[in-house]
């Protein structure tokens, strides 16, 4: 699998759960990156966000991915104020030239959306669309999974599953 921490180009780390985590150097080749000015995440990758203040439409392509295969992909926001602005904008989110979802951003709040489908080609490609000219997209973390073959089993690998709520069942200590 694929943890990419936006924003930061070239680094690599591990977490403390295992996971490696990789700059997105080589899955973007435009926007600018930046710090958070608000720094309450618990999250080292979300410290830093890549945003896209000169195009319309931006994205990462991942190459490299089974095609027909599940996927699930994750993609999080965290403004942070890095602007200075205190002003969170607004933008969409697409996945292989789909529209997955209109973004709006908190302050100072984590934001993430999941989707869950079969790649057509052997790449995929998550983009972040401008809808406002006053509006900057950007991005904090892209997540990738395959999925084993029997996970979130359809019946057709056309079928599109997007993430409404998790909840923890069964557990004592979340909400």
């Amino acid at each position: 699998f694929l943890s990419i921490d936006c924003g930061d180009p070239w680094g690599t780390r591990t977490d403390d759960l295992g996971i490696q985590w990789v700059g997105d150097g080589g899955y973007v080749n435009t926007g600018k990156t930046a710090k958070v000015q608000v720094n309450n995440s618990y999250y080292d990758e979300e410290q830093t966000l890549r945003y896209f203040p000169s195009q319309k439409r931006s994205c990462y392509v991942i190459p490299g991915v089974a095609r027909g295969r599940k996927h699930m992909v994750r993609a999080t926001f965290f403004y942070g104020n890095y602007d200075n602005k205190s002003w969170p904008p607004s933008f969409d989110l697409q996945f292989d030239g789909n529209h997955w979802i209109s973004v709006t951003t908190s302050l100072d709040t984590s934001l993430y959306w999941e989707v869950i489908y079969a790649p057509k080609r052997d790449n995929i490609s998550v983009c972040v669309a401008q809808t406002s000219p006053d509006q900057i997209p950007f991005i904090s973390v892209l997540e990738i999974r395959e999925l084993a073959p029997a996970m979130y089993d359809t019946d057709d690998t056309e079928d599109v599953l997007l993430r409404w709520r998790r909840r923890a069942f069964g557990a004592k200590d979340f909400i």
